[in-house]
């Protein structure tokens, strides 16, 4: 889930939050394999953006959690 709000003016800004992916190392394999998927897509500028993220992100393809991510920032940009 991506929840994006009109932040203040200059760059996005994003926030992850990884409560229930299941350890230290999982939550933070999830956290920089989000980040990497985030370099590759673009983000409004004077955004702030949080991303929550489950379990699946850690074992899904790249590609997978590329494409969730293009979608869900498609979705906030719509709304």
């Amino acid at each position: 889930m991506v929840v994006g709000l009109a932040g203040r003016s200059g760059a996005a800004r994003l926030g992850l939050a990884v409560s229930a992916a299941g350890g230290a190392v999982t939550r933070n394999r999830v956290k920089r394999r989000l980040r990497h998927a985030v370099r590759d897509l673009e983000l409004q500028p004077g955004m702030d953006y949080v991303i929550i993220a489950n379990r699946e992100v850690a074992e899904a393809a790249y590609t997978r959690v590329r494409g969730w991510l293009g979608r869900a920032l498609e979705e906030v940009a719509g709304a």
